[in-house]
């Protein structure tokens, strides 16, 4: 079995089993208008920085905003265009009529042929274990036509036979048929990014094709970039639940790098909203009100959550009943959850298991202690939750 090559980038390495095999062709097939460039930016720097070199044909933009865009996003090549690992195949300045100080120039962009050579060129050039960027194959084929499928084809045998792995960026723009069967057909591995309308999340990616296999049963996940950062999981609705005081806020606020609150005299009277990014995860966190004259809204407030932090007051038992009493009014019964048992620090503060038997938790359901006011535990509730959503437990 062939060694896996880890992208860097833990929601695509998940969906891969574990990474990339070298030699393998990879095409991030994206919706119109959604976009998977910033993957391509990330994978590039993060195996440039694991000692790969690399070549980048840029047709679409100039190299010069490439790398002023992956700079933004805290991904700077640079260092590796000095010391003469990375470089560009400039595919743009061409069509400009512009000259070009990259290595690589190529200067009619409409010539499949030249195109052809110079790429081939660059994969003798940087060896086996190098990584080719092609970004995107749109533009080769609006300005070669279907016949740069053939060369793609080769370049894709090549890197097979002699280590060089490639990934290209691909919009589907409604070419014919056949021309998209073509396309699938040539790569390893297809990994899709889509824009699932009326849903809470909108951008989702899954994989059709990994290691020239078909995928049967697809996992979608949703996903966001973040600048610095790049590429996460989406979850983009995890609700903050519990009785009256037991320190829903405390829990959100704590948590977020950012947050909000509607109050009233100390305590909230409508949604407080919290964000947080986490372990490769871009979390939007919505904490409840615990009084009973809001529970007509609980089930509003419980729509479209994909997961739920339970917080209890680990003094209070007697609170506990009304605790699961608003998992259902909120309508998340039955989502995956956490209860965090909050106020560790005070007398009387029940252990995680006497809370998991005055509640009646199941085993399989994580009963984390913590001190919100102290932050204590709060990211470990967080990654307990976030490894039941993505199956990790």
């Amino acid at each position: 079995m062939a060694t896996l090559v880890r992208t860097g980038i833990k929601i695509i390495d998940n969906l891969l089993g574990g990474g990339f095999e070298r030699g393998a062709s990879v095409i991030l097939r994206a919706s119109p208008f959604v976009d998977a460039t910033p993957v391509i930016y990330e994978w590039l720097f993060n195996r440039l920085t694991e000692g790969d070199k690399a070549i980048y044909l840029v047709n679409n933009r100039s190299p010069e905003m490439v790398l002023e865009e992956m700079s933004n996003y805290g991904w700077p090549v640079e260092p590796y265009r000095e010391n003469g690992s990375f470089d560009f195949i400039d595919a743009y300045s061409g069509a400009l009529s512009m000259k070009s100080e990259e290595t690589y120039f190529i200067k009619d962009p409409l010539d499949a042929q030249e195109i052809d050579g110079t790429v081939l060129g660059a994969f003798e050039a940087k060896g086996k274990g190098s990584i080719a960027i092609f970004d995107s194959l749109n533009t080769l084929i609006d300005q070669c036509g279907a016949r740069i499928l053939s060369a793609v084809e080769g370049w894709c045998r090549y890197g097979l036979t002699c280590g060089v792995s490639s990934l290209y960026s691909y919009t589907e723009w409604g070419y014919p048929e056949e021309v998209k069967s073509r396309i699938e057909k040539t790569f390893d591995t297809v990994i899709d990014f889509r824009d699932l309308k009326r849903i809470v999340a909108s951008e989702v990616l899954t994989a059709s094709k990994v290691c020239g296999k078909l995928v049967m049963e697809k996992r979608f996940t949703s996903f966001k970039y973040v600048k610095p950062g790049g590429l996460r999981a989406y979850v983009p609705k995890v609700l903050v639940t519990g009785p009256y005081h037991a320190g829903k806020t405390t829990v959100v606020h704590a948590l977020s790098t950012r947050a909000v609150s509607v109050q009233r005299m100390g305590t909230t009277v409508a949604l407080d909203f919290g964000h947080v990014d986490y372990g490769g995860f871009s979390v939007d966190l919505f904490g409840t009100v615990g009084q009973p004259r809001f529970d007509p809204i609980l089930d509003i407030l419980g729509a479209e959550a994909l997961g739920v932090l339970l917080v209890v007051d680990s003094t209070k038992p007697e609170e506990f009943p009304r605790a699961m009493e608003m998992m259902r009014k909120s309508g998340v019964h039955g989502l995956p959850y956490i209860v965090v048992a909050n106020k560790q620090d005070l007398p009387g503060a029940l252990s995680a298991e006497q809370v998991r038997e005055r509640m009646y938790i199941p085993k399989d359901i994580p009963v984390v202690e913590v001190v919100a006011t102290e932050k204590k535990n709060l990211l470990e509730a967080l990654d307990a939750l976030l490894r039941k959503l993505i199956g990790e437990e």
